[in-house]
């Protein structure tokens, strides 16, 4: 019929129409990538077909790590990905009867163990004493979670973020802390001990303090005016104004805690 003729002949104009653009713009004939034929395939479908085979290529990069409770030095990993836009180019211009690789751009960890290694100085440190109980408790798990802390040039260091949340579940225990002018039973009581420490470390490294609160009533353990109260709402923040990386030492034995900076 009429109908069917029509349909088929536009059937074939289609057939037609399609197989001429892909000859024109398509791969050329004899193109792979690794296994795979590439011949006659649009740049849509070659970039489609290479974003596919990307995560089979991809290697996270992993920073070097000191372990702040054993030492122990983990060292870096080196990533990779596929760069899709430069192999889907690579495809579309390659010569007949070619096989090629996908484009591979290497990732780079920010922290390697030379940075580690190049950390020879101290800077400042500061020590205060301390008791047993809950308190000392925190003390020490807090200190702890600071130790070799590394900071990059021009990073700012947050005490809440790096020791909160301070709550039981993450072995905080109950002891005195102050609260606008008294004295109450909470959760992490001690650790401005710990950040004030750090302040007074801090000062002696020559770093730029950003964010420092004192109490609301005189503390034992340092002078007036030395003191840098934490809490849920207020923190404790330095930058590293150095041009290397910095790193926190901290050790609390004996009843004593010492804070040291290290560059």
């Amino acid at each position: 019929s009429l109908i069917m003729m029509l349909i088929m002949t536009g059937c074939l104009a289609f057939s037609i129409g399609d197989n001429y653009r892909r000859m024109r713009y398509g791969v050329a004939r004899g193109v792979y990538l690794n296994d795979t034929p590439m011949e006659k395939k649009l740049e849509p479908e070659v970039y489609d077909y290479v974003f596919s085979i990307g995560r089979d290529y991809f290697v996270r990069p992993r920073n070097a790590y000191l372990d702040p409770f054993t030492g122990q030095m983990l060292p870096e990993i080196y990533g990779q990905k596929v760069d899709v836009e430069a192999t889907v180019e690579m495809i579309m211009k390659a010569k007949p009867y070619t096989t090629h690789y996908p484009v591979i751009v290497p990732l780079d960890p920010e922290i390697t163990l030379d940075i580690y290694r190049n950390i020879r100085t101290r800077k400042g440190s500061f020590m205060t004493g301390f008791g047993g109980g809950n308190r000392g408790h925190n003390i020490m798990l807090a200190a702890s979670s600071l130790n070799n802390y590394l900071l990059a040039p021009g990073e700012v260091f947050s005490f809440n973020k790096a020791t909160m949340p301070r709550d039981a579940e993450h072995g905080y225990k109950m002891a005195p802390i102050i609260v606008g002018g008294s004295v109450i039973p909470g959760y992490g009581g001690g650790v401005c001990q710990v950040s004030t420490t750090l302040y007074n470390a801090v000062k002696r490294a020559g770093l730029e303090v950003v964010e420092r609160f004192p109490h609301s009533r005189p503390v034992g353990y340092v002078p007036k005016g030395m003191d840098a109260t934490v809490s849920d709402y207020l923190d404790f923040k330095f930058r590293n104004n150095k041009d290397r990386f910095i790193m926190i030492k901290t050790s609390a034995y004996g009843y004593r805690l010492v804070i040291e900076i290290w560059e």
